[in-house]
């Protein structure tokens, strides 16, 4: 559990990723992920999740404290640990869908990520895809997420897939790239609205690549006073993905 919890390499040849919390345990039960084991310290048991455990029929073990903290990526470890199958799509299972769908290209702080599953769920889209960045299945994703990464359906592509044959797929299914820039863009309300929109946004301190900006089919700045260089990725993220919501009928 240990290893799955601080490796992304020993989670993708296991299948599992790590889930903390009794909350989020119950959760990820909640969303019918496949639970491969659940670990609970023997001094604290959460009442809540004893009953969905019993009710679904899920097996758990019993351990020490002290073996407890040491499964845990927690400073302040919460009393259930749990590893689950992973249950990432295909790009192509994802992208026939032909609904709004986020594509996070090069997303590499686990925080904004996570704010940004949450976000994107909160404003009605549920498709995600990863391009390079944070593994999606890093604890520390999944903890920020606040659950909604159990019930949004997401691919996961390598940073060297190549941006040509990402868009081409986009296109074939007909979306509309939309990216956002610090400068230079049409505004959010110019978002168009007549098919399903593919919202792309770029890594923390870099943005996006300018290979990526010529490949779309539409940049949006957001406006914001002159002092303020740019804003944070997860911050443009509910900006745009509200925009979106509100503008696509």
């Amino acid at each position: 559990m240990r290893r799955l919890a601080r490796d992304a390499q020993v989670r993708d040849s296991e299948g599992l990723f790590v889930v903390e919390g009794p909350r989020l345990v119950q959760e990820a039960i909640e969303a019918s992920l496949k639970i491969d084991q659940v670990i609970l310290p023997e001094d604290e048991l959460d009442d809540d999740l004893m009953m969905i455990l019993s009710q679904e029929k899920i097996q758990f073990h019993l351990v020490s404290r002290k073996i407890f903290d040491g499964l845990t990526t927690l400073r302040n470890p919460q009393a259930a640990i749990a590893s689950v199958q992973r249950h990432d799509l295909e790009m192509i299972g994802l992208i026939e869908k032909r609904e709004t769908m986020l594509i996070l290209l090069g997303v590499s702080d686990p925080g904004n990520c996570g704010n940004l599953i949450r976000t994107a769920e909160a404003f009605g889209v549920s498709k995600i895809l990863f391009h390079g960045g944070v593994d999606p299945y890093n604890p520390k994703v999944v903890r920020s997420s606040a659950g909604s990464f159990f019930r949004v359906s997401f691919s996961i592509l390598e940073e060297s897939f190549p941006y040509v044959e990402l868009f081409k797929e986009l296109s074939n299914f007909d979306y509309r790239s939309i990216a956002t820039s610090s400068s230079g863009g049409s505004a959010p309300e110019d978002i168009p609205t007549d098919t399903q929109i593919a919202l792309i946004l770029g890594n923390e301190p870099r943005g996006l690549p300018k290979e990526v900006e010529g490949l779309c089919d539409k940049i949006v700045t957001i406006p914001t006073e002159k002092s303020v260089e740019s804003l944070n990725v997860a911050t443009a993220g509910a900006v745009m993905l509200y925009e979106i919501k509100r503008s696509v009928k």
